[in-house]
């Protein structure tokens, strides 16, 4: 094979590389979502700025329930949630990347949560008018124009099994449930209090272990030096 020919190979395994790349970027990933919270919640995911996908929702604080679905890679996960205001509160789940099996918690610290100070209103379904509401309610927190004043980092609080919830065995024993705290608790979730609920939390796809083609394009860049150097060398 000339050089020609043998720049026009790689030249194109490069292309092929670098587009493989773009494609994996772009591709939904598959998630297990197990998850419940006291005392009701709604899953969504969609943009930074709105609400596009209704995954489910439940009011009963004593069931997990599993959801599988894909995900935009540039998208964030959205989980609305309210209590009763009585005994105790809590976000608990864990999410399961498919693909590659890496796993997060409802505590993790990547995760952010505002407040909306609109107890009673919560969107927990899949109508134009609940998507609105939670539209609407991130770009007041994308703006800093709600009573948490914007995206705030979560609490933790006790791990999976403690009481008054004990085990959830669906869930893993390292998950801790999560809430936010307006008053300075360093444990929100009990006793019971009003938070200026209703809260979203949320946590970005592209803040996880998602499978990148860094390797891939690294890969291609190496063949790209290669080709130059051979052809500067003919």
């Amino acid at each position: 094979m000339n050089v020609k020919n043998r720049s026009s190979l790689f030249t194109n395994i490069i292309s092929g590389l670098l587009f493989s790349g773009i494609a994996l970027q772009a591709n939904a990933i598959p998630f297990e979502v197990d998850i419940t919270v006291d005392n009701s919640y709604a899953l969504y995911y969609g943009t930074e700025t709105q609400a596009t996908n209704f995954v489910g929702s439940d009011g009963n604080w004593q069931n997990t329930e599993s959801y599988q679905f894909d995900l935009p890679a540039d998208n964030f996960i959205y989980v609305v949630t309210q209590s009763d205001l009585s005994v105790a509160q809590g976000f608990l789940a864990q999410f399961t990347n498919l693909t590659n099996n890496s796993r997060f918690y409802s505590h993790d610290s990547q995760w952010q949560v505002t407040a909306t100070g609109r107890y009673g209103f919560a969107p927990y379904g899949n109508a134009a008018s609940d998507f609105a509401e939670l539209t609407s309610q991130l770009l007041l927190a994308n703006a800093g124009n709600n009573p948490s004043g914007g995206w705030v980092a979560t609490t933790a609080g006790d791990e999976n099994g403690a009481g008054p919830w004990y085990s959830r065995p669906e869930i893993d024993a390292a998950a801790r449930w999560s809430w936010y705290s307006s008053n300075g608790d360093t444990n929100p979730t009990s006793p019971g209090f009003n938070h200026d609920e209703y809260l979203i939390f949320r946590i970005s796809v592209n803040a996880q272990e998602v499978p990148e083609p860094s390797g891939l394009l690294l890969m291609g860049l190496g063949l790209l030096g290669l080709c130059a150097a051979r052809k500067h060398r003919a």
